[in-house]
């Protein structure tokens, strides 16, 4: 908040003497205060459960990453420790010893150890949240109050990524009231929470890291992309981000606010139905050949998207770059022709809400120009998912793919074996890369092995990969250490307002 005094030449008389020297020294102490206004593109946060239901829900993961800490952070494409120092595997990866951060602190003074890690890994699963799946298979021993061994059947190569998204609660706490007032190791402290207003923390000073530079975060829920634009412009929230593409060159030339973007663990992603007209692999290459992507994401999405490499985003552990599909409408064309492709049909494209519907109307205009018929198929939400999930879809687009682990194997592996069914498509040979990568301890065989995945998923055109997905943000221009987060759980603890 600005604050502008107007000195004349009477003397300012008040209830007490009020000396030049206390107002100025007032103006220099509002002028330092470390108090940061965000506003997030979400309508209300029902509760900051990291556990529950809502976990993968941004914007609970954006609030839950400052008041809680994982046993392990995903920084530049690598695991690195947080409230476990280091950690080993046996050959097979189903064995972890995991040694723990000493001395660390709940926010309400009690002491961070083994029991915790368990208590929060047991309620995952017993809430039977987005995340229950991947917790199931482990089983944790508590060696001592600073070592756990997690173990599993089979093997967990991939583990590190899933701790990524355990946030360790206090095992005294972890009720069902937890969401309401939560209580974790993390730079921030909840002050007040309302669900359909806000969230307003205060900095832990005690936390493990050290204290954060700023002394209170006000979180203001705006979902209206407008009324968030409008709100930065005018100094009521200092940082957003989830910019649109529309309103990024006019920020960009407010000198106060400073914009960029970042990759991140998301793409968006068309699968073919290979049980109905899309069994053929030439076919499904021949309709990637047919669209233009570098121009539609050049239009359309120049800030908000950036043409895919490959079937992961690069920012994910197993990334890799395959070799690009040529635009060649003609050679498309002609490619479907000797196929035999029914060009009387009409291709229905399943979508559960109207996000991207631009991008699937640029595709079907493309497809046009060759002969082929196509038409947007959108359902509200709940019956959406139902005939994504029922196959009961020519193509469906799934937007977006979030990587939330980091790690390939919550993207391929779920995704993409016959057992999971997800796409339609099955073959053994991709299984078998995808088990292995998923079971063994070695990472840089892991990465060799998704790479192999990766060409296999591309080459065979499992589905249309047009482009990761970038998020914009933007902010004061005075403030310091903004960190852009590629996982949509932004680091504030670093940012401070210029002194």
């Amino acid at each position: 908040m600005s604050r502008h005094f107007n000195f004349g030449n009477r003397m300012i008389a008040a209830s007490g003497a009020v000396t030049l020297a206390a107002l100025m020294s007032s103006v220099a102490l509002a002028q330092t205060e470390q108090n940061l206004t965000v506003g997030i593109p979400v309508a209300s946060i029902a509760n900051l459960d990291p556990h529950g239901a809502l976990t993968n829900v941004q914007g609970n993961l954006q609030m839950n990453a400052q008041i809680f800490d994982t046993l392990v952070d995903f920084v530049d494409g690598a695991y690195v420790p947080a409230l476990a120092t280091e950690w080993s595997a046996n050959e097979d990866a189903t064995r972890w010893t995991f040694k723990l951060r000493d001395g660390v602190t709940f926010s309400d003074g009690s002491s961070f150890d083994a029991e915790d890690v368990r208590s929060s890994m047991e309620r995952v699963v017993t809430l039977a949240g987005p995340l229950a799946g991947i917790f199931k298979p482990l089983t944790l021993e508590v060696v001592s109050p600073n070592e756990i061994v997690i173990s599993s059947d089979v093997g967990q190569g991939a583990l590190l990524g899933k701790l990524f998204m355990l946030a360790i609660g206090p095992s005294e706490q972890l009720d069902d009231d937890f969401g309401l007032s939560p209580v974790g190791t993390g730079p921030f402290i909840v002050e007040e929470f309302d669900p359909s207003l806000g969230v307003t923390l205060k900095a832990n000073p005690d936390h493990w890291r050290g204290a954060p530079k700023l002394d209170q975060v006000t979180v203001k829920l705006i979902p209206e992309q407008a009324a968030r634009i409008t709100a930065l412009e005018t100094g009521e929230i200092d940082l957003t981000w989830t910019v649109p593409d529309d309103q990024v060159g006019k920020l960009s030339n407010n000198p106060d606010l400073v914009v960029d973007k970042v990759t991140t663990m998301s793409n968006i992603v068309l699968w073919f139905n290979t049980q109905r007209a899309f069994e053929d692999a030439d076919t499904r290459r021949a309709l990637w050949s047919a669209v233009d992507f570098d121009a539609i994401i050049g239009t359309l999405y120049p800030n908000t998207g950036t043409k895919m490499e490959g079937p992961l985003p690069g920012t994910v552990f197993g990334a890799s770059k395959q070799t690009p599909y040529e635009y060649d409408p003609e050679a498309a064309k002609a490619a479907l022709e000797a196929k035999g492709f029914d060009f009387d049909a009409t291709i229905k494209v399943l979508m559960n809400n109207s996000t991207y519907k631009p991008l699937v109307d640029a595709i079907l205009a493309d497809w046009a120009r060759i002969g082929v018929k196509g038409e947007v198929d959108l359902q509200e939400p709940a019956v959406g998912t139902q005939r994504l999930l029922a196959l009961d879809w020519d193509i469906s687009i799934i937007q977006p793919i979030i990587t939330n682990t980091g790690d390939a194997d919550y993207n391929l592996g779920r995704l993409y074996t016959c057992a999971a069914n997800r796409t339609t498509y099955c073959d053994p040979a991709l299984d078998a890369l995808l088990s292995e990568a998923g079971s063994i301890s070695d990472q840089a065989r892991r990465a060799e092995l998704y790479a192999e995945a990766g060409k296999i998923i591309w080459d065979n055109a499992i589905g249309l990969f047009p482009m990761d997905v970038n998020q914009v943000w933007a902010w004061n221009a005075k403030l310091e250490g903004v960190q852009l987060d590629p996982v949509y759980r932004p680091n504030l603890s670093q940012i401070q307002f210029a002194k």
